[in-house]
């Protein structure tokens, strides 16, 4: 058992008293990052009391913590939340997921579509192939070099310029040239009318 497995089997009780689940435990140089979860989304009060119990707790344990003064983070794994373990992948069937191997497979190391299965050994993507053909892409988890879901966030909002309303100077101009053309008669032609500056009213 690796040291961040040994992390989160020894704070999974105090997560569980919280209400809160274990997503991911990462260690790496002297920083500790602690991903939890519930149904219906945390809140930051219950991010701030679960970071103190687990600090108490972890001050207890200095095997399994980074050496020295070390970094605690406890936070939500995210929308595109990293997918490690065969029950990330299991909760992400039917959903986007980005998979980079450590090695290619079928010609390629990127991979994106839809998840379409998930075991202890590999993960299936429904994806296009460099075929140009859709299909399926078996991928054993001991090549997954680093892999996370896929948050859509639609196209962006378009914002259309309001139309600037008329100044006093345009209808006055306006009515002006109308007047012009109907003293001119059939004699009238297009008259192109000037923007006056709204600092000139």
């Amino acid at each position: 058992m690796g040291a961040e497995e040994k992390i989160a089997d020894f704070i999974r009780p105090i997560v569980q008293a919280a209400g809160l689940e274990i997503w991911d435990v990462e260690r790496a140089g002297a920083s500790l990052r602690v991903m939890v979860e519930r149904p219906g989304g945390i809140d930051l009060d219950a991010i701030s009391e679960l970071s103190r119990a687990l600090s108490s707790a972890l001050d207890q344990r200095d095997d399994l913590v980074p050496d020295g003064r070390y970094t605690l983070e406890v936070s939500s794994p995210g929308l595109e939340r990293r997918l490690r373990y065969p029950r990330h992948f299991a909760s992400y069937i039917g959903q986007e997921v980005a998979v980079k191997t450590a090695s290619p497979i079928n010609g390629v190391r990127r991979i994106k579509g839809t998840l379409a299965g998930a075991t202890d050994e590999d993960v299936t993507l429904e994806t296009l192939l460099p075929s140009g053909e859709v299909g399926q892409l078996h991928v054993p988890l001991e090549l997954v070099e680093r892999a996370n879901a896929v948050f859509n966030w639609g196209p962006a909002p378009t914002t259309k310029k309001p139309a600037r309303p008329a100044t006093r100077a345009k209808v006055a101009a306006a009515a002006k040239a109308t007047a012009r053309r109907a003293d001119l008669g059939d004699q009238a032609t297009d008259v192109v009318l000037a923007e006056v500056p709204e600092e000139a009213l």
